[in-house]
């Protein structure tokens, strides 16, 4: 019998990825999609559809079958525009209480939860799983919310579940065109004039997804797991990007240009109710430079792999383009 799995996410870009090496391992694949969710990529692999949300507590007892014997909840919303905090916090935090107890409640046997490197919000220096989290007290939302639903996901343990948190760094790849992938249409449109110095942590998608699967068998419960990747700035990581996409890399200018602009945006935001070109809370984030995060232990417990950053950009690109999506 082939192990059964249900998704969260999974129309997401870690989420598809995940999906489509679940199949390719042999796994039953259950996948959770909302009812206005965009099935075009889902719809590629032979997995098995249920609609709901993980804000939706009874749409998931209805949805998640009994006795799965993994679930992976890697839905999560990635927003930085305050406006949007309320419905960030119902999906971050609600969602992962909401996906944690209906779990224990069918017998799910391990339950994978896909965090992130923002959960130690506004540290410094080298990181590893040791240091401790300050995302709790976060003036980032997103940041905060990730904290707190690592906290919620680890209830689980009390409940009879075996939890394991991965935290992935910045993430790219195939299926990507909305996160680090947008970079390629804002080079490819003019629409990248300046950026600012800011540290990276790039990691190929590729290279998540595997350490998700090794983590059902190898994570220990309770456990949490540090997913970065190759450091750079983020200076040298678009110009990588433009130099793969035959685009001309934008200047450079200081941080706090940056973050005056992203107030701007914010301001201006607020009158047409469009959401901003940047905000403060990603200025903030993509601008920080004096942090390195560690996979040691993710490596020696998981067998995780770090691939050089250069694959994983092109490997976004090159997809972005089968796709026809930079025509």
């Amino acid at each position: 019998m082939p192990k059964t799995a249900f998704v969260t996410g999974g129309t997401g870009f870690i989420g598809i990825n995940l999906i489509e090496l679940l199949v390719e391992e042999g796994w039953d694949v259950t996948a959770l999609h909302r009812a206005t969710s965009d099935l075009t990529y889902l719809e590629r692999f032979p997995v098995h559809l249920a609609e709901g949300s993980v804000t939706d507590r009874a749409s998931l007892e209805r949805a998640i079958p009994d006795g799965v014997d993994v679930v992976f909840h890697v839905a999560g919303d990635t927003n930085f525009w305050s406006k949007r905090n309320a419905l960030q916090n119902a999906i971050n935090i609600d969602g992962t209480r909401n996906m944690v107890e209906v779990s224990a409640a069918k017998g799910v046997s391990t339950f994978i939860h896909t965090s992130s490197i923002s959960a130690w919000g506004r540290v410094t220096g080298e990181v590893t799983e040791d240091t401790p989290q300050e995302g709790g007290r976060s003036w980032i939302n997103y940041e905060r919310t990730k904290y707190l639903a690592e906290r919620e996901a680890l209830k689980g343990v009390s409940l009879g579940l075996k939890v394991v948190v991965l935290s992935p760094a910045d993430t790219l790849g195939p299926y990507d065109a909305g996160t680090w992938g947008r970079v390629f249409f804002l080079l490819r449109d003019g629409a990248l004039p300046a950026i600012s110095a800011g540290g990276v942590s790039a990691t190929h998608v590729h290279d998540i997804v595997r350490a998700h699967l090794s983590a059902v068998d190898k994570g220990r419960n309770g456990e949490n797991y540090l997913l970065a990747g190759e450091s750079c700035d983020f200076v040298d990581f678009v110009g990588d990007a433009a130099r793969i996409s035959g685009a001309k890399a934008p200047r450079t200018v200081p941080a706090w240009a940056l973050k005056i602009y992203a107030r701007i945006s914010v301001m201006i935001a607020a009158i047409t109710g469009k959401e901003p070109d940047a905000t403060p809370e990603l200025a903030e984030q993509r601008t920080t430079t004096d942090v390195i995060y560690r996979s040691d232990k993710a490596i020696r417990e998981l067998g995780y792999r770090i691939q050089p950053r250069a694959v994983g950009i092109r490997d976004n690109y090159e997809w972005l383009v089968k796709e026809r999506l930079l025509d």
